[in-house]
């Protein structure tokens, strides 16, 4: 088995360059074949402490996980409505909002109260403004969404065999009986996902498990349960399947630890019968005054609502129900623009809000310290070089800190 190694996933969104941070940083990253994920060979005890990963500007995920996000984004059609079925604690619904440029409307469903706050602190950190969260039973949820979406991630809950060898609660837990449970309960959540897609809606489902049961024959089930296709996202470059199933093994992906150097991961796509479906639709932003007091311009397929004297910011979506979270907040009270939203946007920020400070200033900034104002003072905006740090108020010689303390209480948060 190979020795595996830790990677990231750069926000492709942001023009910051946070790899110059690492290197800056002796943190060693070196591409690889999935656009913009990264190998980190030297020094990855590093990289939870950097401005970049404190600011949401790359996630720690594998691979393997990247590229599931990548098969379902490359599937869809102009503003798509998605489905994550399964999200917390939310790389693979960050990384689908990142590669769409939040040019769509996701729903991320976590039935579990204890992991929607770790994705809801997710969303917000990197900006998601996309993404709207439920908690709702993975079973039912074609009760409120049917024929709704017209792309379903489903990451299944599973038995979680790639951990078995470097993780003792899997390995002492893992029985036959585990897997033959976890196969029912995947097809039981499979079945009411499908129902939720459109005609012509793709759902890509993986799992992190090697057992077939959990695997091709959940897809298995879903082809003689549904009027759908099995697209070929394998193309004869992947490790293909293991059931002895011709139609199905060489359209999926196995990736294998003794094979690859990524996470042990299976993934299927599947498209319902019917024309491809259309996505999904917007309407341009209203003027705002507070927008315009920040930005040069603006992602015109926003929208902003109002919730308690804080506004948000989220994008356009033809179904109104009882969301956890809808988008990220953008102001908190009139004229204070929050620094989830600022890490996002800094792109549009105007330039005579900008202000620098040097590199222990931003950790200091990011640890929830009022920092030093610098005699070159231009606005609350603070930059280190070309990467946001947060949203400051000048007071007294100093920039006052007005880092959401959820960023700091978040940290702590169980995963």
């Amino acid at each position: 088995m190979r020795e595996k190694s830790r990677h990231i996933r750069l926000a492709s969104a942001r023009s910051a360059d946070y790899l110059k941070e690492l290197s800056e940083q002796d943190i060693s990253a070196s591409p690889i074949a999935i656009p913009n994920v990264y190998s980190i060979t030297d020094n990855a005890e590093k990289l939870t402490e950097t401005i970049g990963f404190q600011t949401g500007g790359f996630y720690i995920m594998n691979p393997s996980s990247v590229f599931t996000a990548n098969i379902l984004t490359s599937l869809m059609p102009d503003y798509p409505y998605i489905l994550d079925v399964s999200s917390a604690p939310g790389g693979k619904t960050c990384a689908i909002a990142d590669l769409l440029k939040n040019r769509c409307a996701i729903i991320a469903n976590e039935p579990s109260p204890k992991r929607l706050k770790s994705l809801q602190f997710n969303i917000e950190k990197y900006g998601s403004y996309s993404v709207r969260t439920v908690s709702m039973d993975g079973r039912s949820l074609h009760k409120v969404f049917d024929g709704f979406f017209d792309g379903i991630l489903l990451d299944a809950p599973c038995s979680n065999e790639n951990k078995i060898g470097r993780n003792k609660t899997v390995n002492a837990e893992w029985t036959q009986e585990l897997t033959e449970r976890m196969a029912k309960l995947q097809k039981e959540i499979a079945h009411s996902a499908f129902h939720s897609l459109k005609e012509g809606g793709v759902m890509v489902y993986s799992t992190c498990t090697f057992a077939i049961e959990e695997n091709e024959e959940v897809v298995k089930y879903l082809l003689d349960s549904f009027d759908c296709e099995l697209i070929d996202i394998n193309k004869g470059q992947y490790t293909k399947g293991i059931s002895g199933h011709e139609d199905i093994d060489g359209r999926i992906i196995r990736f294998l630890p003794h094979l690859d150097e990524y996470d042990g991961f299976f993934i299927a796509a599947l498209r319902k019968k019917g024309e491809p479906s259309t996505g999904g639709s917007f309407v341009r932003l209203k003027p705002d005054k507070d927008i315009q007091t920040f930005f040069t311009e603006f992602p015109e397929y926003t929208e902003i609502y109002e919730k308690g004297g804080s506004r948000y910011l989220t994008t356009r979506m033809d179904r109104s129900i009882n969301f956890k979270s809808n988008g990220i907040m953008l102001f908190k009270r009139e004229g204070e623009l929050t620094s989830q939203a600022f890490w996002q946007l800094a792109d549009f920020v105007k330039d005579e809000l900008k202000t620098q400070t040097d590199y222990s200033g931003a950790l200091r900034y990011l640890k929830g310290f009022d920092i030093d104002m610098p005699a070159d003072y231009h606005g609350g905006a603070v930059f280190y070089k070309d990467i946001p740090v947060g949203m400051s108020k000048p007071v007294q010689g100093m920039l006052k800190n007005k880092l959401d303390r959820y960023f700091l209480y978040g940290k702590n948060i169980e995963w």
